[in-house]
């Protein structure tokens, strides 16, 4: 590739001896404009983790005290086939705040009478995506096996990708309109999901910052339902550690921690629900 041209200025010096008494041009200097073609430079682009201190060793937790009696909250985003009579016949979940849901959602979904989807006056098959405002408490947490890793500094590490749910055969087959041709899309009547108590046993993974001080002051959660978000905050706030070392002296760091939590859960219940217009789904075309 060639560089848009530099335009150079170039004086041709035809006597061996320029004396400086004088500043006006001699006959023998002529001043001409030169195109000189600079060659393009390579640059070489580095794998870089920006959360990766260098330190000599990583932090290591001396106390914490999982919270207890704590209230939490989030939000399941469900998919659920109306067909044009306005029975729900299924559903699928998109993204749960909490763990051990899906059975109590997907039963309590497929019960509700819909108003159902329309094209101009005539009913029609329609997937539509819920909102469903969820609450609960943690009565009990106790946390086990937990580990520090030094983050590799050549990337970042990433978050767990929630599983996906696939509809069942009788959903993969059942008619339905695209949602950008609806004119009204299905809505429920009615629908309050509760789900039982529980007790949890769950992997936990985040990226923490250590402070020089031997305190976790934010973190990135990596592997953990979202609703559940609020407790690992808290839980982190007890922490006191011996921070992470850099020739002998403390020193902030990040790490990848790792852990199982125990929770035990109150019942789940829902306080709203809200048709998200702006989020659709599609099930997987089936094969003739």
């Amino acid at each position: 590739m060639k560089l848009a041209p530099i335009v150079g200025s170039v004086l041709l010096v035809l006597a061996p001896l320029v004396h400086a008494q004088s500043g006006t041009p001699r006959a023998w200097q002529q001043r001409i404009d030169v195109e000189i073609d600079l060659p393009v430079p390579v640059v070489s682009l580095e794998s870089a983790n920006p959360f990766s201190i260098p330190v000599d060793q990583p932090p290591q937790l001396v106390s914490s005290t999982p919270p207890k009696k704590l209230d939490v909250e989030g939000v399941a985003r469900v998919a659920a086939y109306v067909n044009p009579k306005g029975e729900c016949l299924g559903g699928v979940p998109m993204e749960l705040p909490f763990p051990g849901l899906t059975t109590s959602i997907l039963e309590e979904i497929k019960g509700t009478r819909f108003d159902p989807a329309k094209i101009a006056d005539k009913t029609v098959g329609s997937w539509v995506v819920l909102g469903l405002n969820l609450a609960g408490r943690v009565k009990e947490s106790s946390v086990g096996s937990p580990t520090f890793e030094l983050p590799d500094p050549t990337s970042p590490p990433e978050p767990a990708t929630p599983l996906r749910v696939a509809p069942s055969g009788l959903l993969l087959r059942a008619p339905f309109e695209a949602q950008n041709g609806l004119t009204t899309f299905a809505s429920p009547r009615r629908l309050k999901v509760k789900a039982p108590g529980q007790d949890a046993d769950i992997p936990v993974r985040a990226l923490v910052h250590i402070t020089a001080g031997g305190r976790c002051d934010r973190f990135v959660p990596l592997n953990l339902e979202p609703g559940l978000h609020r407790w690992l905050s808290a839980y982190l706030a007890t922490w006191r550690l011996e921070p992470a070392q850099k020739d002998g002296v403390p020193h902030e760091a990040w790490a990848v921690w790792s852990a199982r939590a125990q929770l035990k859960l109150s019942g789940i219940d829902s306080n709203g629900v809200t048709v998200l217009r702006d989020l659709s789904f599609e099930p997987p075309k089936t094969e003739p």
